[in-house]
């Protein structure tokens, strides 16, 4: 008699996620999943309201990435830091200066990360003055990043701490209302592949373009030149036959 073959059915477990140990890994969600190893990787936003119980830090939102499991605990990692646009909206006002920048900058223990500061004067500014603020907080926020580490440079932003900073070296150039970081986020290493691997297919895309261009410029040329002997060849023949022509009547 054949045995009978025994599958083991597979049953789903939840998993807590609790938020990294600055917000006192607190819990900040659950999963459902087969396999742990499928909890690796997800995301989850969180207001910061929520991971610090201060309802004045209502207007950032915090994104945590599941990086690691601990006891049926999925731990995390930030990896962005955003203000909500209503809080943006309400900030802007005309007869200000809103200036919004985008650059990427690295911090001491090597992360890479794309930094979104808005900062808004009390008064409308000459371009001068806006391209000066511009350079001198791209300079000061490169320079300071650089010095500290990422899991610092979330807890100086969650803090405000840099925010205030930076204002108050600014305010030194031209009078501000607010400096804000509308967004930080963690460029990883698949984020940067992904991005080298599109900048290649443009410089491909762009190449083939410019070589079917050279391909067209060279072929009108070429009926160009066709045409133009062609022309200079009846023109000679028309002459050649005038030519005849007064031989004859002479």
């Amino acid at each position: 008699m054949a045995k009978e073959k025994k599958t083991a059915k597979l049953k789903k477990k939840w998993y807590k996620i609790v938020a990294p140990s600055e917000f006192n890994e607190s819990l900040v969600g659950e999963t459902l999943s087969y396999d742990p190893r499928l909890i690796i990787g997800k995301t989850i936003t969180v207001n910061l309201a929520n991971l610090t119980n201060n309802i004045k830090k209502q207007s950032i939102i915090i994104k945590l990435k599941v990086t690691g499991l601990k006891e049926e605990r999925a731990l995390t990692q930030p990896v962005a830091y955003s203000t909500v646009p209503t809080f943006i909206k309400r900030i802007i006002r005309r007869g200000r200066e809103n200036i919004h920048d985008s650059f990427l900058c690295a911090t001491g223990d090597e992360k890479k990360i794309r930094i979104k500061p808005l900062v808004i004067t009390v008064n409308k500014a000459k371009g001068v003055v806006i391209k000066s603020l511009i350079k001198s907080f791209r300079n000061e926020l490169k320079d300071y990043i650089s010095k500290i580490s990422y899991n610092e440079l979330v807890n100086e932003l969650v803090s405000h701490k840099l925010q205030n900073s930076m204002k108050g070296k600014l305010k030194k150039i031209y009078p501000l209302r607010s400096f804000e970081i509308k967004e930080m986020k963690l460029i990883t290493h698949e984020e940067r592949e992904q991005k080298t691997e599109k900048q290649i297919d443009k410089t491909k895309e762009k190449k083939k373009v410019k070589d079917k261009d050279d391909v067209k410029k060279q072929e009108d040329n070429s009926d160009e030149k066709k045409e133009n002997n062609s022309a200079k060849k009846k023109k000679e023949k028309n002459n050649s036959n005038k030519q005849e022509k007064q031989v004859k009547d002479k």
